[in-house]
């Protein structure tokens, strides 16, 4: 009896006490898509911005820039495309190793992606805050800088 008790004691102890994938690597916490939406923008105001960071588990991360019609998902055209690397350490992520692609004309809004050049400067590294528990990716603007307040919301 005492040996059986002892079993089903370590196996319960063992069930309860595991922790998940995701408890124990912040990494897996990341995983999937974030979203950037700047509404209602252009001459008429009938452009939406839409930014995506996509974080895949092999540690690398594919994000993009793209017009839509505003209300809408209908894809105008795109604005930047980048691969790159991350790291998380803390509560930021870095991203870096940055192969980009963008536009080469500056007075447009959009171009097709085919259009979009690789510029062999990249693109300079970038960190995000990290809050909610992985829901919201917030942009570290660098010093002497000029930026957006920019969240990423975590879709899927």
């Amino acid at each position: 009896m005492k040996p059986q008790l002892l079993l089903l004691s370590i196996l319960l102890l063992t069930v309860f006490s595991c922790k998940s994938e995701d408890d124990i690597n912040p990494e897996n916490k990341i995983l999937g898509l974030y979203e950037f939406k700047l509404e209602k923008v252009g001459n008429n105001y009938e452009l939406d911005f839409v930014n995506t960071l996509d974080f895949k588990s092999d540690g690398t991360v594919y994000g993009e820039a793209f017009t839509t019609k505003a209300g809408t998902n209908e894809v105008l055209g795109y604005r930047y495309y980048f691969n790159g690397i991350y790291e998380i350490k803390n509560d930021k992520v870095s991203i870096s190793d940055i192969e980009s692609f963008h536009s080469i004309f500056m007075d447009t809004f959009y171009s097709p992606k085919s259009d979009l050049v690789n510029l062999d400067e990249g693109m300079a590294p970038e960190e995000y805050l990290i809050k909610d528990e992985f829901q919201t990716l917030q942009i570290v603007c660098p010093a002497n800088a000029n930026c957006f307040n920019m969240e990423f919301k975590k879709i899927n």
